[in-house]
């Protein structure tokens, strides 16, 4: 499930170079193909498994694009790319996982170039707040979730930090259920039969996407959209 609307982004140069920091089995590079044919791609992850599984589906990703794709490890804190070359910098659900997201912000500021976008997403305000009062557990899992962003407040860092907000909106919201059932029920979620039949549940809508509940998650969206996704162009 992407996290972005690609038909909202407006590039300078279709046949630059992108870069989904923390692109994790690369589900968003294969979004930017889908939409930008002739841009080259390279993912970057510090999980090697990660990179392990999206290297497997690459040529099916390569089928979609007249580029390449490279999958690399790294930083977000470092990244081993020279000033201004990247057209699109996405980065979806990890500035949450960083201690000095802020940091990692000013890195991709470097690495793109002007007038370039920039699209980050982290879990939306209100359905992350249910999950914490749900479990400590969920809090506290390794490589978890630091912290709980405020909309106004993580546009600020961002905008601060050389960039020009353009918008936001929320994404997922029949998936917020799930993590809250998945809360509530920490310990035993893996064999609870309300989290399995909920599991059920998604997956028919990511694989088969029935028109009822794609209308009902854009419905709810604006209230219990699991994501809000934000696109900045960088000054």
């Amino acid at each position: 499930m992407l996290t972005f609307d690609f038909n909202k982004v407006h590039l300078d140069n279709e046949k630059g170079i992108m870069l989904d920091l923390g692109c994790g089995e690369g589900r968003h590079i294969f979004g930017v193909m889908q939409k930008f044919p002739d841009i080259q791609c390279v993912g970057l992850d510090p999980h090697l498994e990660s990179l392990d599984k999206s290297l497997e589906g690459l040529e099916f990703l390569e089928s979609l694009s007249n580029k390449t794709t490279t999958f690399l490890s790294g930083s977000a804190y470092a990244l081993p790319f020279d000033d201004n070359t990247f057209d699109l910098v996405v980065c979806s659900e990890v500035l949450e996982h960083l201690h000095e997201y802020k940091d990692a912000i000013i890195e991709v500021n470097r690495v793109l170039k002007p007038n370039g976008k920039f699209l980050a997403s982290v879990p939306a305000e209100f359905p992350e707040k249910i999950c914490w009062a749900l479990s400590t557990e969920y809090q506290n899992q390794p490589g978890g979730h630091l912290r709980i962003f405020k909309k106004k407040n993580l546009i600020n860092e961002i905008s601060e930090r050389g960039f020009n907000f353009i918008q936001s909106e929320r994404f997922h919201s029949v998936h917020s259920a799930y993590w809250w059932l998945r809360c509530f029920f920490w310990k035993t979620q893996d064999s609870n039969t309300l989290v399995k039949w909920y599991k059920k549940f998604l997956e028919v809508h990511i694989l088969k996407k029935p028109s009822s509940i794609d209308f009902l998650d854009r419905l709810l969206n604006p209230l219990l959209g699991k994501s809000i996704a934000f696109y900045f162009e960088k000054k």
